[in-house]
């Protein structure tokens, strides 16, 4: 299947999930929320952090990292917390950036101010998105390709993050999603990105797309195809798991109204809805009860088959919503993001612009940015007059 083609099918399939999402806001929060949880893991993980999601997951819900281990962590707290509400990219598009080139910096490494993008530069990202909103995967992975190339492949992290606040801005912009992203809330309390609810509207999880049914390595300077293969089959896995996550909310609903009225059943479940991983203590802290409550409040979930506990052991426990617990496969590793052999060239888009940092500036010239763009054109050709045509558009 050819690039044009894959891309109509991502589009379609995010299409469809933005609409359910929309018609179910508890849903939608609670999605978001357990996309974004795998995401910073998973990010994290491509950045060469040698972790299971699931332990990356409970230490970021547990805050209780070890002390080797609480950089990755706070980079991933922080991470999360962009993921969640990464704020309108087209309307503050210099403010939005420089939060995600925080976020994603490795946290204790110095950032060399010399390599740091002109506001400029970082208007222009912003508008190789926006003139492509029409189709806002494509918007997001032409606004990640430009931001890679100016900043020469610093921070693949933060290129994620880019297509990820494009990808949902565009979708606002266009009318796709009238639901527009939160503003950012950072407030410097690790555990607020945890609680906080997600408010955003991407729809694609690039990390978690990336490394869900195989790893891929991410580089929106050379890897569309490679990119909308695993986008395709993760948006369809994402499809069927909505129906799962419906399941599991009617499943703590039923058992919140079954709770006697002095219960804080109920409390634990609307809880859950937010936060998907819980340990007794957030539970003590969150609906101040005493241990021995919080316990027997998730055992009583666990009795419903609405919580389970993803560590198998008896002390140190953590529990999450089976949607999540399914994807926390303790065995399941993250392998470091190492260079590969550059498959045979095809029509699309130029392995020469896959630089990292090192080489001299003067390499990175417009005339090769455009050429890097003509050539994704190329590969796409035929499918701006397509998906323009929307119903109620005249003729283009």
């Amino acid at each position: 299947m050819d690039n044009g083609a894959l891309l109509l099918r991502c589009e379609i399939a995010a299409g469809r999930i933005d609409g359910i999402l929309l018609a179910d806001p508890d849903l939608a929060t609670l999605w978001r929320t357990e996309v974004a949880l795998l995401e910073a893991s998973a990010s994290v993980g491509l950045e060469g952090e040698r972790i299971s999601t699931a332990g990356m997951v409970m230490r970021l819900t547990s805050n209780l990292a070890i002390e080797e281990e609480s950089r990755t962590t706070e980079m991933a707290l922080r991470v999360l917390s962009v993921i969640k509400r990464p704020g309108n990219i087209f309307n503050a598009p210099v403010e939005t950036l420089r939060r995600m080139e925080a976020a994603a910096s490795p946290v204790g490494q110095a950032r060399d101010e010399t390599d740091r993008l002109e506001d400029r530069e970082l208007s222009l990202v912003v508008d190789e998105g926006r003139r492509w909103a029409h189709f806002p995967i494509l918007a997001g992975w032409r606004a990640a390709a430009v931001y890679a190339f100016r900043s020469r492949r610093e921070s693949p992290a933060a290129e994620r993050l880019v297509f990820m606040a494009v990808e949902g801005a565009a979708r606002h912009l266009i009318g796709l999603s009238p639901v527009q992203s939160a503003p950012p809330q950072d407030d410097g309390d690790a555990q607020a990105a945890l609680i906080m609810p997600a408010s955003a509207g991407w729809i694609l999880a690039p990390s978690v797309a990336m490394a869900r049914n195989g790893l891929r390595i991410w580089s929106p300077l050379s890897g569309i195809e490679g990119f909308l293969e695993a986008s395709s089959r993760a948006l369809s896995q994402d499809l069927g798991h909505l129906g799962t996550l419906r399941h599991e909310l009617a499943r703590l609903d039923k058992a919140a109204a079954g709770a006697s009225g002095r219960s804080r059943l109920g409390d634990l479940a609307a809880l859950l809805k937010k936060q998907p991983v819980v340990n007794s203590a957030m539970v003590c802290e969150r609906l101040s009860v005493s241990r021995r409550t919080a316990l027997a409040l998730i055992e009583e979930l666990e009795k419903a088959s609405c919580l389970v506990n993803v560590t198998g052991r008896r002390s140190a426990r953590f529990w999450a919503l089976p949607s999540l617990a399914s994807q926390m496969k303790p065995s399941a590793r993250v392998r470091r993001e190492l260079p590969r052999a550059a498959p045979p060239a095809k029509a699309a888009v130029s392995l020469e612009a896959v630089v990292r940092p090192g080489h001299l500036h003067e390499q990175f010239d417009e005339d090769r940015l455009n050429r890097i763009m003509e050539n994704l054109d190329a590969a796409m050709v035929g499918l701006e007059a397509v998906v323009r045509r929307r119903p109620g558009d005249g003729e283009t």
